[in-house]
């Protein structure tokens, strides 16, 4: 399989690099996405898609540091475990809200330079539901755009921009009782 994410990847040096991810990453990744599937099989196969996506990506998130990677790796294998589960179901979970596609985060731009209030930030998305949280993580930690995510998390653009209004407000809420923002 190493062969086909190898493929995927232009020079030798970002191969050697991804080939080091893989092996620090593929265990963890492995036993998490078993503990959503409990099968051998769907798991591997979580894991497999994931690397797969990850090395589809590969040149916009090379930059990343090892956190970083294993955070991106975790949202990318947990939510190739729930396709794979929900296929494996055949439920479909499907929500009709339209989105305004106008509706920012709050301006924390000259506060977000603080490393204080990023950790806050970044703590807050990951104790966040994960439906919520993942998205806005895949935003705007990893730049993605609205089909990038649809695609990543197996849903349809228009679920990406329900979860990402929702998430917004969320966090919005959760900024204003930090003191972050005012409201």
């Amino acid at each position: 399989m190493m062969l086909i994410y190898m493929a995927m990847i232009d020079n030798a040096h970002d191969r050697q690099r991804f080939e080091e991810i893989y092996q620090t990453n593929k265990d963890f990744m492995y036993h998490y996405a078993y503990q959503i599937l409990r099968d051998v099989p769907s798991a591997e196969d979580a894991v497999h898609d994931a690397f797969l996506s990850f090395a589809r990506y590969y040149d916009r998130y090379q930059h990343l540091d090892a956190v970083q990677t294993r955070n991106f790796l975790i949202i990318t294998v947990r939510n190739a475990a729930f396709k794979q589960y929900n296929r494996r179901k055949r439920e479909t979970a499907v929500e009709d809200i339209e989105q305004d596609e106008t509706e920012q985060l709050p301006d924390v731009s000259a506060v977000t330079e603080q490393k204080d209030v990023r950790r806050i930030l970044f703590d807050l998305l990951k104790n966040m539901d994960s439906k919520y949280g993942d998205v806005l993580m895949l935003k705007y930690y990893y730049d993605m755009s609205i089909n990038e995510m649809a695609e990543q998390l197996g849903l349809t653009p228009e679920n990406v921009k329900v979860r990402l209004h929702r998430g917004r407000a969320i966090l919005k809420s959760k900024l204003e009782g930090a003191g972050i923002v005012e409201g």
